[in-house]
Formats: structure tokens, sequence, C-alpha cells
């Protein structure tokens, strides 16, 4: 009695299995890829369109305008840190504002900015303390070894806070929160 259970219908078995999980993977592969790159595409299409529209010539008469406009908007721009630039294009990007909305919305955006900053200012001296407490406390708890180290930690944290102040200054000579700032 023959069986059908035989070494070539193993290998035969093996490959069909092989083949048909290697379809499988590179369906599932592909497929993430391709909508990524979908997504992507979609994606930039949408920043390149606003910027096209940004810059689709205009009459005459209007291009002083747009160069003003420009021009406030880069000094505001400046002014503002990256959480509130990255804000302010994500609502035109988002709700698809034209201009005078734009300037309202920058115009509001920029005084209850300006009010956190103010209170930002006001009480970085009572949170430096309250951080000074909170490095003496976690010291006490420390062995000698573990002091050395802490110490050094926090020499280094404050030398990167340092550098990205100095350099948040460069970029925005204006801002108020600096002021006070003295250590």
């Amino acid at each position: 009695m023959k069986t059908w259970f035989t070494k070539e219908f193993m290998k035969a078995s093996a490959v069909l299995l092989i083949v048909f999980v290697a379809g499988a993977g590179i369906g599932y592969v592909g497929g993430h890829k391709y909508a990524a790159y979908k997504f992507h595409n979609d994606y930039m299409s949408r920043v390149f369109k606003s910027r096209i529209e940004a810059t689709t010539p205009s009459p005459p008469m209007m291009r002083s305008r747009r160069a003003e406009r420009a021009g406030s908007e880069r000094s505001a721009a400046r002014r503002r840190s990256r959480g509130e630039r990255r804000f302010m294009r994500r609502l035109e990007r988002d709700l698809n504002l034209n201009t005078s909305q734009r300037e309202n919305v920058d115009r509001a955006l920029e005084r209850h900015y300006a009010r956190i900053r103010d209170i930002r200012s006001q009480m970085r001296p009572q949170i430096n303390s309250i951080m000074q407490e909170i490095r003496k406390d976690v010291r006490s708890f420390l062995d000698n070894e573990q002091k050395t180290s802490f110490d050094e930690m926090v020499r280094k944290f404050e030398e990167r806070r340092k550098r990205r102040w100095r350099k948040h200054r460069k970029h925005h000579p204006g801002d108020p929160a600096g002021q006070s700032k003295k250590q």
C-alpha cells in the first residue's frame, strides 16, 4: 500500500509554505512602505501647495503690501519660541486661514504669549529656589561617591541649560523672560 505522505510531497509542501510565507511577508512590508510613501506624498503636496500659494506672483500694487507683511511676519516669528511658531504653522495649515484671519490670530497669540513669558519670568526665581532645595535633599541621601557623580551630573545639566539659554537670547534679544535671569 502506497502512502501519499512521501519525501517528494514533504519537499513540495515545504517549498509551497516558504513561497507563501515569503509572499505574505513581502506583501505586509510592501503595504506598510506604500502607506508611508502615500502619507509622505500627501503631506508634502499640502506643504508645497501652501508654499506655492504663498509665493504666487501678485499684482504690482499688492507686492509692496505683501513684502511689508512678510517683513512683519519675519520679525514677529523671530520673537516667538519654537513652540509658538509650530502652533501658528499648525493653525495656518489645518484651518486654512486667510490673510486677515492670520493677522488677527497672530496678534492675539502674540498678546497672550507675551503674558505667558511675563508669568514665566516672574516664576523663574521661585522655580530656581525649589530646584536648589531638590538638589540639596537628593544630595543628602547619597554617599560620597554618589555625591561626586551627582555634582558632575548637575554641573553638566547647568552647562547645557546655559548654552540653550545663550542660544535663545541670541535669537530672542527682546524676550522679557531673560531679564530677571541671573544665577
